[in-house]
């Protein structure tokens, strides 16, 4: 079966971004192509405060997303057709964990930060059961930011995009700014425009911002709607309330791109995110022959120079990452060892407290698996700490590169901290102080006492044996067991704090070698990486002092190069512009139809 037009435009132009080293532009243009066919995701994307959620919630009449003060998600939430209500959270791991719909909130709040890659939420809606998918996105800001970008990257996959943005004021810049550059890679956008409820000069603004947009060359429709009027409208039932809120015009849009013909709409979109490619490289491909051109005023003696500037740059850059890798791991050795140490010593001190309160024969049973989750927890978060610390020094030594190095770092993930191999404390031999002991050792008090008791008073004429020796026996007795008693006691605390201690210890030499080795293969990986990367510079270093020797011809050589690149990616965008025209035409006759 022979491949459509557009997806051999859109691998030819892929491939070029691979050769000229922008993978992320390769990547959008392969969301787009691997995109699941019989689905329409249509993306929802706005600054913050302006009334996203609330908007989301009103067109899908449900509670989806958070809305007021409470947290919004910094992951894309995506919203599909479901026979029952349901929640999933997924990790970056691609662990899925199901939560209840009304919970979600709550559960998104009490998630670390980096632990998710997106949210999952199933509701029964008619508007979603064609295979539309709502896909809300973090509050973004200016289109340079990191977080902006990956935002867009969440919209290579979308058929259709609407733009938030609140009526009390028209468009801003850094709005219009990332409206054009949405319009660039999608298609089809709509201005929705919030809160029209509280701004009485609601129609000024959006007449202002339908200027705004054509003026920018924004081809981009302005709907203004009202959440609170079309939540007021369900809840009354009123049609003629719910026509004022705006919303009818929104959702007829929204069906609209639902009902938009499969094949025709992956041509158009493909097309379009071909031209925005290309427009992209060819950009980029000209500022490289503009500096192929500037290097060659600036004559061969010049660009000599500057080349010996920049390797004696890279020698001193070698020395400053090299000694700050290794200051950094033997702080790291020292730092760990002493956390560990020190946390370890807590317990210790615990360990002595408890026995020299206690009576190990009657708290040991609890003791034991107290002190095997104080172990397990002290290591667990030692290597959690000794994870996080590996992290800022990669990145603090890939700052000594330069801020277009620090997104390319090694994996610094080690094997785990070995918890599932702690052994638990062993219990001590532990004497108890039995009846029948105390028993032998009351008799051999009480004969001490009987006997000189009973000469004493047998100076009296009494007899050996009378009420007051057996009395000061009895007493002997008792006082002889509470003293074996107590020194039995004091042996058995002592038995046990070595038992522990001994244990702790045992767990301090094995984790902390444990700890020194992932020290050590933390900075085998970073030192193999950086010294790679400085390969590297210095290879392409090398290669501009050669190409620079080679002169003239090499120059001229490079800049055909890139026009001939320039003239390749021209006409992959001209192709696309016709291919997306067709697909335009044959889309509206299939509408219209």
């Amino acid at each position: 079966m022979t491949a459509p037009a557009w997806l051999e435009v859109l691998n030819e132009t892929l491939d070029a971004c691979r050769t000229h080293g922008r993978a992320d532009l390769a990547e959008r243009l392969r969301r787009r192509r691997d995109a699941p066919v019989g689905q329409t995701r249509l993306g929802v994307l706005g600054f913050p405060k302006q009334g996203k959620g609330y908007l989301l919630n009103a067109v899908l009449n449900a509670p989806v997303c958070a809305v007021g003060d409470a947290a919004t998600p910094a992951v894309p939430t995506e919203i599909a057709y479901s026979a029952e209500p349901a929640a999933t959270l997924v990790g970056r791991s691609r662990e899925r964990i199901p939560v209840a719909v009304e919970r979600l909130t709550g559960e998104l709040g009490a998630r670390p930060a980096g632990t998710l890659s997106r949210v999952e939420v199933g509701v029964p809606r008619e508007l979603l059961s064609a295979g539309l998918v709502l896909v809300d996105t973090p509050p973004v800001g200016d289109p340079r930011s990191p977080r902006t970008a990956a935002a867009l990257d969440l919209l290579a996959e979308a058929d259709a995009v609407i733009l938030v943005s609140d009526a009390t004021a028209p468009l801003s810049a850094a709005e219009l700014a990332l409206a054009r550059h949405v319009r660039t890679w999608c298609p089809h956008v709509v201005l929705a425009l919030t809160k029209i409820d509280a701004c009485p000069g609601w129609r000024a603004v959006a007449e202002r911002d339908r200027g705004l947009l054509g003026e920018a060359g924004i081809d981009a429709p302005v709907l203004p709607v009202s959440a609170v009027v079309r939540q007021a409208a369900a809840k009354a039932g009123d049609a003629e309330l719910n026509a004022r809120s705006g919303f009818p015009e929104l959702l007829g849009w929204i069906t609209e791109q639902a009902a938009r013909p499969p094949e025709q709409s992956r041509a158009l979109l493909a097309a379009v995110g071909v031209r925005a490619a290309a427009a992209e490289l060819v950009e980029s491909l000209r500022d490289r022959m503009d500096a192929v051109g500037q290097d060659a005023g600036l004559g061969q003696a010049a660009l000599l120079q500057r080349a010996q500037r920049r390797a004696d740059d890279l020698r001193r850059q070698n020395t400053r990452w090299q000694n700050l890798l290794s200051d950094e791991i033997t702080d790291l050795l020292s730092d760990a060892e002493y956390d560990l140490r020190e946390r370890t010593r807590k317990i210790v001190n615990t360990i002595d407290r408890t026995f020299d309160e206690g009576d190990p024969a009657k708290v040991w049973d609890e003791f034991a698996p107290w002190l095997d989750n104080a172990l397990a927890e002290a290591v667990d978060i030692n290597y959690t700490w000794l994870a996080d610390r590996a992290e800022w020094i990669a990145q603090a030594v890939a700052a000594c590169f330069g801020a277009q190095y620090d997104h390319a770092l090694p994996d610094l993930r080690l094997d785990g901290s070995g918890l599932e191999h702690l052994d638990d404390v062993g219990r001590p031999k532990i004497e108890k102080f039995k009846i029948g002991q105390q028993a032998f050792t009351g008799l051999r008090g009480s004969y001490g006492g009987v006997l000189m008791f009973g000469l004493v008073t047998s100076l009296a004429g009494l007899p050996l044996i009378n009420p007051v020796s057996l009395g000061a026996g009895a007493a002997f007795a008792a006082k002889t067991i509470k003293d074996e008693g107590g020194m039995r006691l004091q042996r058995r605390q002592a038995v046990a704090k070595q038992a522990a201690q001994r244990h702790v210890d045992d767990v301090f030499l094995r984790f902390s070698k444990e700890c020194r080795d992932a020290i050590r293969v933390v900075q085998r990986r970073l030192r193999d990486h950086f010294t790679g990367l400085a390969e590297e510079l210095a290879d392409e270093l090398t290669l501009e002092r050669e190409t620079i020797l080679a002169g003239t011809a090499e120059r001229e050589r490079r800049t055909g190069h890139i026009r001939r690149e320039i003239d390749r990616l021209a006409g992959l965008h001209q192709r696309a512009g016709e291919l997306g025209t067709i697909a335009g035409r044959q889309q509206r006759r299939e509408l219209s139809a």
